[in-house]
Formats: structure tokens, C-alpha cells, sequence
């Protein structure tokens, strides 16, 4: 009888670990993102400006508490499909000790082929700006 109830929660836990995505068995719930792209202002007198780099910008997409971490910005998660993860957030008006504006992230990742969007929407129309990134899964250094 022992033996078949060892064999029975084996049998359980190798299942449920099947379940989980690959990067969540690894990682936890957490998936660690490197991206590189272009940041491009949106308003019409900047939209002519040349677009900057973007490089090895670390994003992390958090499962279990259902945000996405960009720099020192943490926004929830608004969906999550087999495809894609959205999000959407306003940054609060003291951020690190410095007072701010409030403004608005939103965005969405391509869970198959990486491409990302991020979009930043602020009280000065002058200052918006949009990314288009492709990221790839990164390992953690420590």
C-alpha cells in the first residue's frame, strides 16, 4: 500500500509540473525578458525625429502577482492569453522619492515571437512615445 501511494503522488507531481509553462518551471512564475528596439516620440512635431535605441532593456513579467516590471515602473497585468500579455498602468506621483506628474503605460508582448509594445502617455502630449522591442527570454545573473 505504500508503495502504490509514493507511486500515486509522483504520478501527481510530475503532472502538475507538465502543466506549467516551461519558463515557470524553471523560473518560478517569473520570466525575465532582455529586448532591444527603437523608442519614437508620438506627437507630430517629434514624430519626424529619428527613432533612439533601445538596448537590452530587462523587463519582468511577474505570473503569480500579475504585474510586468519595466525599469522602475510596475504595472498589472490586464490579460493574459496563450499569445499574449497585456498591460496597463498609471505610474503613481512620487516615484523614488521624486515628485511626478502621473502618467499612463500600457502595452502588450507577443509570447511566441517576443515583439513588444509599450506605449507612454503623459499630460504633455509633446513628451509621448511609443517602443517597438523584440525580446527573447533572458537568464538572471544572480
Amino acid at each position: 500500500m505504500g508503495r502504490l501511494f509514493t507511486r500515486a503522488i509522483v504520478a501527481s507531481l510530475s503532472a502538475a509540473a507538465l502543466m506549467l509553462p516551461a519558463d515557470a518551471q524553471q523560473q518560478g512564475s517569473t520570466i525575465t525578458l532582455s529586448c532591444n528596439g527603437t523608442s519614437k516620440f508620438t506627437a507630430t512635431a517629434a514624430a519626424d525625429l529619428k527613432p533612439d535605441p533601445i538596448k537590452d532593456l530587462g523587463i519582468i513579467v511577474d505570473l503569480a502577482n500579475r504585474t510586468v516590471t519595466i525599469t522602475d515602473y510596475v504595472m498589472p497585468l490586464t490579460g493574459i492569453t496563450a499569445t499574449i500579455v497585456s498591460f496597463h498602468g498609471q505610474t503613481p506621483p512620487v516615484v523614488s522619492g521624486v515628485k511626478l506628474k502621473p502618467f499612463t503605460i500600457s502595452g502588450s508582448i507577443d509570447r511566441v515571437t517576443g515583439y513588444t509594445t509599450i506605449d507612454w502617455w503623459y499630460e504633455n502630449v509633446g513628451n509621448n512615445s511609443s517602443w517597438e522591442l523584440t525580446c527573447r527570454p533572458a537568464t538572471r545573473l544572480f
